[in-house]
């Protein structure tokens, strides 16, 4: 079972909404009930109330506020609240103007929400409920229950919440909210991982490299499973769902098939990173370009799964209704709540100054021999980059051959390759820009340390390659910290370095082997070494304990290479 942030499962929910509570000033708890309502509810407009099982926060209860819910109730993590928890409620923000209930299509809350509607209306309170069914990825199945409530019942908290504020009834409500229902809300989603409820193993397992469509939010599985598809085809997929016209149970209650306004939610199931939900929305805004009837994006995190390694997305029709796009964008106090953006408003143009962007290099000439050299060395550092990754996971973050690999897929066509200074010239512009990381910052000041070491037009000699190999070093270990001894590339760059300063003036074949001997014993060095900089020093010293130094490793790739290759050497 998976390590998990609770004290005792089956306490979790008590302690969040205590949080919830005491961080909130404007909601309070219903006695210890799991239930909480607004500070300043007026019995003169209609209440609000939604809930159901928790593990889905920020809903229900995140979205109690002036504008959305009167008031929520959570039951245990995926599990209904019982029918007199919510009567308890109901009758707590029940006043002269009534309550309307929001129910996610779900059979428990069905139940144990209908039960304490009926109850209510017995006691002579004047309740209402409507039942949100907005998923469309599994209408085709042969069922009775209905489509799964899922995100898009948001848009009934938000539309409905800022209608009551401004003083409509509850007849009123109920009107808008029977038409909002009826085929006007759609959700589709996604995940690339399961959902782990407190104290249980996963809700289900995919196998690696595969993704599902069509989950919901209890982790239930979905309707297709599918290999894994680049982001955009990801949000292809999911808007065809979205936009799909096939089924009847999609299309409006008053027959119409086609809308000139949407309104669209992207929305995070709870364990997708915000790096991730970043490229996604960027995909949404190039795919709803050629989609002219998407007026308003909202995207955040609204109602999840637990931690579930998914997204969904839901859209709201808003043809002929001005003024649901008007309560759509009423203010809130709900700090869980996002606000739209319009689509039609014009995105600025970037901010641009002179000195704005990569460096610009102008090749003056070329050397055929380094430029059929400096392939080879290109080939051998592509051929480690998986190796690098996976060594770097163990003692590092995971993407030392992934930064070298981002970086020789930006090389140029051609490098200038005219003089040894100028090449180190040009290698520090290009991996400044394009190497990520630690790494990338380190080669960059050793590439331009290297090439001001030199004078212009330096050729491409033992000496020449000892001066700027200790200009290198010495600005890498001065800016970057780090000294030999530490495991790091400098206990690979200083024995280079020395050799170089000791035997340059040997015949280049024994040099070359010399270099490539000093660099092997650097990279085994660090396999005894405890780090004491880098990213690995703030690791578990028995977790290191017998690797090498992925820097070290790229560095000795390098040399090697470049040493065969110049030199001849056939080790």
């Amino acid at each position: 079972m998976s390590a998990q942030f609770y004290n005792n499962p089956s306490n979790c929910v008590d302690e969040a909404i205590a949080a919830l509570v005491r961080l909130n000033p404007h909601i309070r708890q219903l006695g210890t009930l799991p239930c909480v309502l607004r500070t300043n509810l007026d019995p003169g407009k209609v209440a609000l109330i939604s809930g159901g099982g928790s593990g889905h926060e920020p809903a229900h209860c995140g979205f109690v506020a002036r504008g959305m819910l009167s008031g929520a109730v959570a039951g245990r993590v995926f599990a209904s609240p019982s029918a007199n928890i919510i009567l308890s409620l109901i009758d707590a923000v029940t006043g002269p103007a009534g309550c309307l209930v929001i129910v996610k299509n779900y059979t428990g809350d069905r139940l144990t929400f209908g039960i304490a509607v009926e109850k209510a209306r017995a006691r002579g309170l004047n309740v209402e409920l409507i039942v949100a069914g907005d998923d469309v990825t599994l209408l085709g199945k042969d069922n009775t229950s209905g489509a799964r409530g899922l995100c898009g019942t948001l848009f009934l908290h938000k539309i409905l919440g800022a209608a009551a504020e401004e003083g409509k009834s509850l007849d009123e409500l109920m009107s808008v909210a029977r038409e909002m229902v009826n085929g006007r809300i759609r959700t589709a989603g996604v995940a690339a991982g399961p959902c782990v409820p407190p104290g249980r193993e996963p809700s289900f397992t995919l196998p690696p490299g595969v993704i599902e469509f069509g989950v919901g939010i209890h982790g239930e599985a979905g309707a297709v499973r599918s290999n894994t598809l680049q982001c955009s085809d990801v949000v292809f997929k999911l808007l065809e769902y979205l936009q799909s016209s096939d089924n009847e149970k999609c299309k409006r209650i008053d027959g119409q098939d086609t809308c000139d306004r949407k309104a669209i939610i992207v929305n995070n199931l709870g364990g997708t990173s915000q790096l991730e939900m970043g490229v996604v929305v960027g995909e949404v805004l190039k795919a709803v370009k050629h989609l002219p009837e998407f007026k308003w994006l909202s995207w955040g995190t609204f109602m999840t799964s637990l931690g579930m390694h998914g997204v969904s997305m839901s859209t709201l029709d808003l043809t002929g209704k001005p003024e649901w796009e008007q309560w759509l964008n009423e203010k809130t106090d709900c700090e869980n709540w996002r606000g739209f953006v319009d689509l039609e408003v014009p995105v600025p143009d970037p901010v641009t100054h002179a000195g704005c962007g990569e460096e610009k290099w102008v090749v003056e000439r070329h050397n055929p021999t380094i430029d059929m050299i400096l392939g080879c060395v290109w080939r051998d550092l592509r051929a480690a980059c998986e190796d690098l990754d996976e060594l770097d996971r163990a003692v590092g973050d995971g993407d030392c051959g992934s930064t070298v690999d981002h970086f020789l897929s930006q090389l140029p066509t051609a490098l200038d390759t005219s003089s040894l200074d100028r090449l180190l010239g040009h290698l520090a512009t290009i991996v400044e820009s394009h190497m990520g990381g630690s790494s990338g910052a380190l080669y960059t000041i050793g590439l331009t340390a290297g090439a001001r070491a030199l004078e212009a037009g330096s050729g491409y000699s033992a000496s020449n390659l000892t001066v700027a190999m200790a200009a290198g070093v010495e600005a890498i270990s001065r800016y970057g910290g780090a000294v030999e001894g530490d495991c790091t590339m400098l206990d690979v760059l200083y024995p280079l370095l020395r050799t170089l300063q000791v035997h340059q003036s040997e015949e280049t074949s024994a040099l070359a082997t010399m270099c490539i001997q000093a660099v092997e014993t650097g990279v085994l060095k660090t396999k005894s070494l405890k780090p004491r900089a880098g990213r690995a020093a703030y690791i578990c010293t028995v977790e290191t304990e017998g690797l090498s130094d992925p820097g070290g490793v790229l560095a000795a790739t390098w040399v090697r290479s470049i040493c065969r290759q110049v030199y001849g050497s056939t080790l």
